[in-house]
């Protein structure tokens, strides 16, 4: 569902020329892995992540696992987005649901990361918003305020 609102939003990017006459140039994919160091990690969760390992996902993708368990301790995407504030997502929400609000216990608005921020509870992420792109950071089972803490770092180290 909420994958949808976001792709919906136009977060997931489309609207490409399938002739490839006027396809935008593919967006250089960014390193997340050098945006955290395990010992940020390990001070803001109080524990030790596993190796970093990126992914193909998006624009970039970066997973710190668990030291014990199948979980990702950690986890950084780098999308496409078309959303400019929590407002347009309060209005996309409201298209998608037949004008209800989100529920602000589970989603809602961060200061001090990025261009604008929201809190996903459910999911335990934080997306930041610079310019064309958003910073997904999800950290499951970690309090809120421990993936801002991380969310503000890699913000601050992303190209």
């Amino acid at each position: 569902m909420l994958a949808f609102l976001f792709t919906l939003a136009g977060c997931g990017g489309g609207g490409e020329d399938t002739e490839g006459t006027n396809a935008p140039a593919a967006a250089p994919r960014v390193d997340l892995c050098a945006l955290l160091t395990a010992d940020e990690i390990e001070g803001a969760l109080g524990e030790r992540p596993g190796a970093a390992t990126p992914g193909e996902e998006a624009l970039g993708q970066c997973t710190w696992a668990a030291t014990e368990g199948d979980d990702p301790l950690v986890v950084l995407t780098l999308e496409r987005a078309v959303l400019s504030s929590f407002d347009d997502f309060v209005a996309a929400f409201g298209e998608e649901f037949g004008g209800e609000d989100p529920p602000r216990d589970q989603f809602h608005p961060v200061d001090g990361v990025g261009d604008w921020a929201m809190f996903l509870a459910d999911d335990h992420m934080v997306r930041a918003f610079r310019g064309d792109r958003v910073l997904e950071l999800s950290a499951p089972g970690a309090e809120e305020a421990r993936i801002v803490e991380l969310a503000k770092i890699a913000m601050g180290r992303l190209p």
